[in-house]
């Protein structure tokens, strides 16, 4: 073979090489996130060592949740898993496996006494536990299409939920629905309600979020700013601001009030898809399809805490200790994870 020909080859092999190179980076975030955020980066920021790791669900976890007195951690399996199961969250013992739904669950709300668990599945339905026996306590079946979103009003009375066809409120008693929120027929991936009990807030695939009057049902504002949809909305402790987490990368803070934005925090690579305000308000954790956890300062936008532990692309839900001490994070590797908060 001709030298020609041996340069022409190695020119061929070289390129080829390039090209696998450049789009395994492009498609791989966690290659992407080591490279630009992780360890050898960021230096004292991140850390891949969990307090504890919660192994159990045969398949992805799509939800987890403290307990109002901390002590226990709820987690939600999904797909062909389809169970509850609920955690000593200082051993990481498994305390309890609750079976009720049919397919995968999405996500979970606790009552403010700590009594019941609320539990949004793939199969249309809510199903209310009895946290200490493990009961079924009552099953709400009025849904036409999966619940993704659920959540309790702050006295305990009222359910709101999110699902296909828009987003409603149940008594918690009777498990009547009492009322549909206004000009939200469109499919619901999240809710959420004020800790104040006066507003309710949810988002989903029209890249909104909407805000309601708790009592009425009237729509109050509507933010626009996010370019995908809408995976998870919470309200900060004092509930004045609301934040939303986006497939557009983003996590944004809205006005609660007027809608205006306030800031938006940006360092996620790929889909955000959980997000929660610490107790006293000062950080924001997020999580997503990077596979990173991510604390922030809530008031001006800047990292100031990461972990990056779960071995399989996506995080799915993030939720802080009651003490603002921990926090959990539902992962696609089948594990919940516990990490300490710095001060």
């Amino acid at each position: 073979m001709s030298n020609g020909r041996l340069l022409r080859w190695a020119i061929v092999i070289l390129v080829f090489a390039a090209l696998v190179l450049v789009t395994a980076f492009a498609t791989a975030p966690r290659w992407r996130a080591y490279y630009y955020g992780g360890p050898a980066y960021y230096g004292g920021l991140a850390s891949n060592q969990a307090l504890l790791v919660l192994s159990g669900h045969s398949r992805e976890v799509n939800g987890v949740a403290f307990s109002p007195d901390g002590k226990r951690i709820a987690s939600a399996g999904g797909d062909a898993d389809a169970t509850v199961k609920i955690w000593d969250s200082e051993t990481g013992q498994l305390l309890r496996t609750l079976q009720g739904h049919d397919r995968g669950v999405y996500e979970l709300a606790y009552s403010p006494n700590g009594k019941l668990l609320a539990s949004a599945g793939h199969d249309h339905t809510v199903v209310l536990w009895d946290v200490e026996t493990g009961a079924t306590i009552r099953t709400i079946k009025g849904l036409e299409i999966h619940v993704m979103g659920v959540a309790f009003s702050p006295d305990g009375n009222w359910l709101a939920t999110a699902d296909g066809n828009g987003a409603r409120v149940w008594d918690v008693e009777t498990g009547q629905e009492c009322l549909t929120l206004e000009e939200h027929g469109h499919p619901g991936a999240c809710i959420a309600f004020s800790p104040d009990g006066k507003q309710l807030a949810a988002g989903g695939s029209e890249w909104k979020v909407r805000v309601w009057d708790a009592k009425t049902g009237k729509m109050i504002l509507t933010f626009r700013g996010h370019n995908r949809p809408v995976w998870d909305v919470e309200f900060s402790p004092d509930s004045k601001c609301i934040a939303s987490a986006s497939s557009d990368h983003s996590v944004k803070v809205w006005d609660a009030n007027t809608g205006r934005e306030i800031v938006t925090f940006t360092g996620h690579l790929e889909k955000v898809a959980g997000v929660a305000f610490s107790p006293n308000g000062q950080r924001l954790a997020s999580v997503g399809a990077d596979s990173t956890v991510r604390i922030w300062d809530a008031t001006n936008a800047t990292e100031v805490q990461r972990f990056q532990g779960h071995t399989r692309e996506g995080i799915s839900a993030v939720a802080f200790s009651p003490d603002g001490r921990r926090l959990a994070s539902a992962g696609k590797d089948r594990t919940v994870r516990i990490w300490k908060v710095t001060d």
